[in-house]
């Protein structure tokens, strides 16, 4: 019985520390850090528990307000940290949800609204810094700040309808006011307007709107001088603008300093004036106006052309592009480039008379020197051109710098002069004229082929491809690549054991026929007896080498 009260506080003590907490599971402190043990509503002033380890820092009147001001749940976790959730929104939706846009934790008044307005939708600047917010704010008196909309004539309507001078209604001036009004402005009737679409400078750098706007009517003015100066063109004679044909562009020659200073630049036109062109008077060339006037010269120097008689450019039939020999600064004295034709004009022909080549004219003389030298090309006998049959292109021997001396490039043919042909007279192969010459050695060598008898190259029906044997160094020596196309002769064992082709060719007239037995002493009693197990055994010379290598003994 006396272990009773014991029993009792061991099972007080387990049901106490195992109970629920009333803050709910997620609190992670110890009862203690935040109560005594004198009583559980008791808090003591060096409280344990730290806010500022929660996602709520307490600040400014948050500091000193009770806990249960914010926390009427004693589950702590339920209570929400934003400022909507213990503060209701008494702007009506008129601005953010946000309290902490405006308000700080201090104290619920703004001090700051400038600042706070600058970063809305419409800056405070000039005037609007000192005006009343509920000049804007109409529903300011219930704390409600939206407004009717940013735009200027959302506000100043009223101004824009009253306004007479000038009549903004009348005028049809646009609602966007900074067109003509700065918003930094401190008074409503300073006006700016920039004359962005046409720049108000020089002349038209009037005070008076009314000037151009003479309808008073500001929307869908011409931008065209002609629009506005129109009297001005008619009425001007020096020179006449209408019967000059002149055009309505009148920034071809006024600008906007003033109407009677004009500057024309003809050199802006397609026409530019140059030489004796700059100094003419207007008329000279717009005697019919100021339009499609022609741009070629013969437009306004055709007198000029039939006039000339030295040359006479009309029985010459000289072309009428007439900037070929004369020039701006005058028609005379007059220079024409031959190096800008068909024919440039090189060596003797720089200096001859125009006259001895343009016989019948000026136009469709021939380019091809045949046409002036047919004369030269029938009387040269040295060598005689028209027995000889030459070409009629006498570029391929002669040159501009003369008849004589002539020259040919042999190499440039199909047929090169290489070794003695460089020095041998050019009759000495073409005997019968230029064209058609044979290019084969045989056709000019066959008198040399015929007497040749070491060896007898008829006898021996040797080819008349000479150049198997022979250069065009010399018709001797002769040199034949034995070794490569028929038999080694030069290499081997057979090297230095002859002296003549006769030595093996024992048939002069048929060097197909050779004796390999004389050379090597073999006779054919022998040569049979040794050869009885060879198959297809041939006793002929022509036949050993093809079981014994060529250059063996």
């Amino acid at each position: 019985m006396c272990q009773l009260p014991y029993i009792i506080i061991s099972l007080l003590f387990v049901a106490n520390l195992f109970a629920q907490s009333p803050h709910g599971k997620d609190l992670k402190y110890d009862c203690s850090d935040c109560h005594s043990s004198v009583s559980w509503k008791e808090i003591p002033e060096n409280i344990k528990f730290d806010h500022k380890k929660t996602d709520f820092k307490l600040s400014g009147q948050h500091k000193i307000i009770s806990c249960v001001n914010c926390h009427q749940s004693l589950v702590f976790s339920n209570t929400k940290n934003d400022c909507s959730s213990c503060h209701k929104n008494i702007h009506q939706n008129s601005v953010l949800p946000v309290c902490s846009s405006c308000h700080t934790t201090q104290t619920w008044l703004i001090t700051n609204i400038n600042e706070l307005h600058q970063q809305s939708r419409f800056p405070l600047i000039g005037i609007h810094v000192v005006q009343d917010c509920a000049q804007c704010h109409s529903k300011f008196s219930t704390l409600n700040f939206e407004v009717e909309g940013i735009e200027c004539i959302d506000c100043h309507r009223n101004n824009f309808m009253a306004t007479k001078n000038p009549d903004h209604i009348q005028a049809g001036f646009s609602t966007n006011c900074q067109q003509c009004h700065l918003i930094n402005q401190i008074s409503w009737g300073l006006s700016s307007f920039v004359h962005e679409l046409f720049p108000l400078v020089g002349g038209h750098n009037i005070k008076d709107c009314f000037s151009c706007h003479q309808q008073r009517n500001f929307k869908g003015l011409s931008q065209d001088c002609y629009s506005c100066h129109k009297q001005n063109y008619e009425a001007t004679t020096d020179p006449n603008h209408i019967q000059g044909k002149f055009s309505t562009d009148c920034t071809s020659c006024h600008n906007i300093n003033g109407w009677g200073t004009t500057s024309f630049d003809h050199n802006a036109t397609i026409f530019p004036l140059l030489g004796k062109h700059t100094t003419l008077s207007c008329n000279s060339c717009h005697s019919t106006g100021y339009t499609n006037l022609p741009l070629e010269c013969y437009g306004c120097h055709k007198p000029d052309y039939e006039k000339a008689v030295s040359p006479s450019h009309v029985s010459n039939k000289f072309s009428t592009t007439c900037e070929q020999c004369h020039t701006s600064n005058g028609w005379i004295p007059a220079s024409f480039d031959h190096k800008t034709t068909a024919f440039p004009l090189t060596g003797a022909h720089i200096n001859l008379d125009c006259s001895l080549c343009h016989t019948n004219g000026y136009a469709g003389t021939p380019t091809d020197c045949y046409s002036c030298h047919k004369t030269k090309y029938d009387n040269t006998t040295n060598p005689n051109h028209i027995t000889a049959n030459f070409q009629t292109i006498c570029e391929q021997c002669h040159t501009t710098n003369g008849w004589t001396p002539s020259t040919f490039d042999h190499n440039a043919t199909t047929f090169p002069l290489t070794g003695k042909h460089t020095t041998v007279a050019c009759n000495s192969c073409h005997t019968n004229s230029y064209t058609g010459t044979p290019t084969d050695c045989y056709a000019c060598h066959k008198t040399n082929y015929d007497n040749t008898t070491n060896p007898n190259h008829i006898a021996a029906s040797f080819p008349t491809v000479c150049d198997q044997c022979h250069t065009t160094n010399g018709w001797t020596p002769a040199s034949f690549d034995h070794d490569n196309q028929y038999f080694p002769i030069y290499s081997g064992k057979h090297n230095g054991k002859w002296n003549t082709c006769s030595e093996c060719h024992t048939t002069a007239n048929n060097y197909a026929v050779f004796s390999c037995i004389d050379c090597h002493e073999h006779n054919k009693q022998d040569t049979d007896k040794d050869h009885n197990d060879v198959s297809n055994y041939v006793y002929a010379s022509s036949s050993c080498y093809s079981c014994h290598p060529r250059g063996s003994e």
